[in-house]
Formats: structure tokens, C-alpha cells, sequence
């Protein structure tokens, strides 16, 4: 995993923000189905069902709110002082992305994913609030979801090229076929840098073939897994 470097940060932009309580664990439960139910969700996390939300606990002595993936699923820990919308969105981020995506747990992927997630579920005065908070603690944001030919919203690309240089990557991507309309390929390759003013990915397969995918047609990047 990435190193964590703005957890901080991030911990630092969302305390002072107004909080929407729910009272006790039944009503998070009831607000975490409701978000997971929604299309907004399974347009961008359709593996994250309802069927396997995290379950509550109530964390008695926990000094803070935390997700973990357990032997026996994933849980949420919320002790009382943190059952809030603002506090279930960002558990709900974590176990949206994962901690085996290789990107770091409150990296630029996260922060935008919550902004926007903020933005759906809490209004857009509170997901403006969380930015300018963002802004001045300087929490660095990812580029927004790109929507891919399936019409799955694909976050994450732009941090795992950033972080990936030297890695082989997948590069989903789509390629204009003229009046066939475009093409979904995926390219896979060395990631080694970017060309023509980071208008292109540069990839290099194990023959030393050159590949350069447009940067505005890729909507997602993953790590080859060995």
C-alpha cells in the first residue's frame, strides 16, 4: 500500500465541518443502505452492494470511527460521538475503494470520491464547505469519475498513473474508429511516463513496442497483478 501521506490532512479538513447526526446505529445503518441503494452508487462501485455492506459496530472505548476488513467481512466501527452522515460517507469511501487497489487509504482518490459522494448525499453547500476545507489544509483532490463505454464511473486513473511509473499497467481506453464509432481496448504495458505535454501515456511492452494511448480517452488504469 501507498504511503498514507495526507491522512492527516484530510482528518484535518473534515473536523471542523458542521455534522448531521444519526441517532444511534440503526439509523447509520439506514442512511448507509440508502446510499449504497442508490443508482448514483452502483453506477461507480456495482461490487459494493447492498447484499455486502459493512457491518456496525458500536466500538465502546474506540477513540475514533475506523473500517476494517475482517476475516468475516467489513466493518464500521462508530463509537457515539462519531455517528454522522459526514463520519459514514468517509467509512462507506474506504470500503468503496478498498485497501488492496494500491492507492493510498486518504490519497487524492479518496478525497475526491468523498467530495462528490458529500456533494450527492449531504448537499452541495456541505460538499462546498468540505472543499474549501480541502483547500486550505491542502488536501490534494483527484481528477472526477470518467464514465466508460459500459457506463461504469471509473475514479482512481489519474493516482495510479501518478503513483505507477514503472509498473505494468492496465489502460482501458477508447479508440475513435471514424464513423464506426469507439472502440474499448485495453492497453498493457510499462507505464514510463507521459509525452506531448502529458498528452499521452507512454506504455512499453516487453519487446520494447512503444505504446501511446491518449490521456483524455483513458476512464481507467489498473495494476497488473503478478
Amino acid at each position: 500500500m501507498p504511503r498514507d501521506a495526507q491522512r492527516r490532512r484530510v482528518y484535518l479538513a473534515e473536523t471542523p465541518l458542521p455534522s448531521s447526526p444519526l441517532p444511534g446505529l440503526d439509523a447509520c445503518a439506514g442512511f448507509m443502505d440508502r446510499v449504497v441503494g442508490t443508482l448514483w452508487w452502483q453506477q461507480r462501485f456495482p461490487e459494493h452492494d447492498l447484499g455486502r455492506v459493512p457491518r456496525l459496530r458500536p466500538g465502546n472505548g474506540a477513540r475514533q470511527a475506523f473500517y476494517r476488513e475482517e476475516p468475516g467481512g467489513p466493518t464500521i466501527t462508530l463509537p457515539r460521538r462519531y455517528r454522522t452522515k459526514g463520519v459514514v460517507l468517509h467509512e462507506l469511501v474506504h470500503w468503496a475503494l478498498g485497501f488492496d487497489a494500491g492507492l493510498p487509504p486518504h490519497g487524492r482518490t479518496f478525497a475526491r470520491v468523498l467530495l462528490d459522494a458529500t456533494g450527492e448525499f449531504a448537499g452541495a453547500e456541505r460538499a462546498a464547505e468540505l472543499a474549501a476545507s480541502y483547500r486550505a489544509q491542502r488536501v490534494h483532490v483527484g481528477k472526477p469519475a470518467r464514465v466508460g463505454p459500459d457506463g461504469r464511473h471509473h475514479y482512481g486513473w489519474d493516482e495510479r498513473l501518478r503513483l505507477g511509473r514503472g509498473r505494468v499497467v492496465d489502460v482501458s481506453h477508447v479508440v475513435d474508429r471514424g464513423t464506426d464509432g469507439p472502440l474499448p481496448v485495453v492497453t498493457t504495458g510499462v507505464f514510463v511516463g507521459y509525452g506531448r505535454g502529458s498528452s499521452v501515456v507512454q506504455l512499453v511492452e516487453p519487446g520494447g513496442v512503444v505504446h501511446a494511448v491518449r490521456t483524455v480517452a483513458i476512464h481507467d488504469v489498473q495494476y497488473r497483478r503478478s
